[in-house]
């Protein structure tokens, strides 16, 4: 910790320039695009805020980001630009600096530019543009002078060329706009060599002994919130589970498929959502059942689904599985052949565009660490057939997909297939799904190209705050493995923190707890009532929610109301009906009027 040094810098909280900021007229705020995903976080208890998103991004780009721009100590709000009267940005504040969202620039040379800093030290200069130091230089000749600015830039007396070029250059501090000259330090009475620059001013301190901190930085965020920003309540600390990247996401799984039946009301399936204060919902759809052969896709009902949706107001993840069997390499419904991973991305590129602003995020495939989800048939005996794909082959579809998304809706998001909680480690059964998080996360291509991380955690008969070995469930089965638990998703995290993925988000897009049902394999609900289902369920996202924050994003129940359907088809014991909130004849469950009145902020 630089304890020492930001000591030190804490002597520069105030200096001349910064005493009376100027002030522009209030302005009636434009509209600011959205923020583009991913959504990433990482808090900060120094000062009880997280550096989020974009803005975290470009925080651990920065060279010494700490030293340079030091912790954040807001969270973002919109703000109009000092340099661009009229014009508003999404603004982050950082102990030395304001970073500013630049959605224009977003896309363009890897994102290089859509976080900036603003021009603090454009701010600091105004009015002594006619004092000597601020006046332009004719060019020495040898290679120190901007051309633009036309000011040097030099280590002589004060070594501030090698600080710049050291620091992130350009990008984090700006050209220079003054020579270096000695200027007096109000807070210290000392005078020292300054130089200012675009987004910061640079002070010579040749008395300390480390020359890593020789040259300080002013705390020009501090002095700006100081200045501007006294009843903004932005800049008050909170705790992490108050410092999302974005609101969290209560979600149930559902079915939507199916209007005509007998059975199937997707309005009032929707209806029973929003009413429990739940707005999203995931729902899978089959590749297969929309591509053909030829090329051509047939929506067909997805049509109607994603606009019942969006004409309720509720969000959708749309869950993306099973090939046609001409895209496999064994005509299963498994992972597409490798040849095939071009219309896989061509068949998501295409409903990116259809339902653009629509359809809020995809996940590419589901459970991928099952054999029986790669070729076989998951739906018997526990799953029969397949063999488990390495994670490297899953990856490159998953980036094509995503890549196909992301070029015809950028604010889609991305989220990866959530491997199914086991130990097993069998190519032809199962991989661990922590060793197949692992191969996705020492892959480059993972990060680049997936926005939250899904997981699928277990639960079985065991209460959320359970795990094992420190603190096992009621048994007689299903508690002496890890992953028969809800905290299993703590094994992820870890995984994630491990392998430097500890900022995304993870959505956690089933969990749930299974009732009396028929179904082998599931005997565990029959020792677990209505009322037990629905205080788990509810203990659950509270510790999504609160205890998790604020790298848990969302979280989707399994399941609304797949007992409607089985209860038609004569076998509402079912195990997909017994995880439901609902009953086969609509009435709801306990959970559902539990999830109902739990609080949602």
């Amino acid at each position: 910790m630089l304890r020492r040094p930001l000591a030190a810098l804490l002597l520069l909280a105030m200096i001349t320039t910064m005493v009376a900021w100027p002030t522009t007229p209030g302005r009636a705020q434009q509209p600011v695009p959205r923020t583009f995903p991913p959504s990433q976080a990482r808090y900060f208890p120094e000062t009880g805020h997280a550096a989020v998103n974009h803005f975290l991004e470009k925080w651990k780009n920065t060279p010494n980001s700490l030293f340079t721009l030091g912790y954040p100590i807001s969270e973002p709000f919109i703000e109009e630009s000092f340099t661009e009267p009229g014009k508003f940005y999404r603004v982050q504040y950082f102990e030395r600096a304001i970073l500013e969202e630049h959605p224009e620039n977003f896309g363009q040379q890897d994102n290089r530019f859509y976080i900036l800093g603003r021009l603090m030290g454009t701010r600091m200069i105004q009015g002594r543009e006619n004092e000597e130091p601020f006046r332009p230089v004719a060019d020495p000749g040898d290679g120190t002078w901007d051309d633009v600015t036309q000011h040097t830039l030099r280590n002589s007396p004060a070594p501030f060329r090698t600080f710049w070029l050291n620091n992130g250059g350009i990008e984090t501090f700006g050209r220079p706009l003054s020579e270096q000259f000695q200027e007096v330090n109000q807070a210290t009475g000392e005078t020292y060599w300054v130089q200012y620059f675009e987004r910061q001013r640079m002070e010579w301190h040749p008395e300390i002994a480390d020359p890593n901190y020789q040259i300080l930085l002013g705390l020009l965020g501090n002095e700006y919130r100081t200045a501007m920003h006294g009843g903004n309540n932005a800049f008050n600390p909170r705790s992490p589970d108050q410092a999302l990247p974005q609101p969290f996401i209560y979600g149930f799984n559902a079915h939507l498929f199916g209007q005509g039946t007998g059975w199937q009301d997707r309005n009032r399936v929707l209806t029973l959502s929003k009413n429990a204060g739940i707005y999203w919902i995931r729902q899978q759809i089959a590749w297969s059942d929309h591509h053909d052969r030829s090329g051509r896709i047939y929506w067909a009902e997805l049509d109607d689904i994603v606009n019942d949706a969006h004409n309720a107001g509720v969000n959708l993840l749309i869950s993306v599985v099973r090939s046609p069997s001409w895209a496999t390499p064994n005509a299963s419904h498994g992972l597409p052949a490798r040849e095939h991973f071009g219309t896989f991305a061509t068949f998501m590129g295409e409903m990116a565009a259809r339902y653009r602003g629509r359809v809020q995020a995809y996940q590419i495939w589901n459970e991928q660490n099952r054999a029986c989800e790669n070729g076989g048939d998951c739906s018997r005996d526990g799953g029969v057939g397949g063999r488990v794909v390495d994670a490297s082959y899953y990856v490159d579809l998953l980036a094509e997909a995503s890549i196909a998304i992301k070029a015809n809706d950028p604010y889609a998001i991305v989220v990866s297939g959530a491997p199914t909680s086991t130990e097993t480690n069998r190519p032809d059964i199962a991989i661990s799904d922590r060793e197949f998080a692992r191969q996705m996360f020492t892959n480059p291509r993972f990060r680049a190209h997936v926005d939250a991380i899904g997981v699928h955690p277990g639960g079985q008969y065991n209460p959320p705050d359970a795990m094992y070995p420190e603190n096992p469930g009621p048994g007689p089965n299903w508690r002496n493995s890890r992953e028969f638990y809800f905290r299993r998703v703590e094994d992820i995290r870890d995984m994630m923190v491990q392998n430097g993925m500890g900022d995304r988000q993870v959505w956690m897009t089933e969990f749930g707890w299974a009732t009396a049902n028929n179904t082998p394999g599931y005997e565990y609900g029959n020792s677990i009532t209505f009322d037990t289902q629905a205080e788990w369920i509810v203990r659950a996202f509270q510790k999504g929610r609160r205890e998790y924050a604020p790298w848990m994003g969302a979280m989707f129940l399994w399941q609304l109301n797949f007992a409607v359907p089985w209860r038609a088809m004569g076998n509402e014991f079912h195990e997909q009906a017994s995880f439901g909130v609902l009953n086969g004849d609509w009435s709801p469950r306990p959970a559902y009027h539990a999830i109902q009145s739990m609080p949602k902020d």
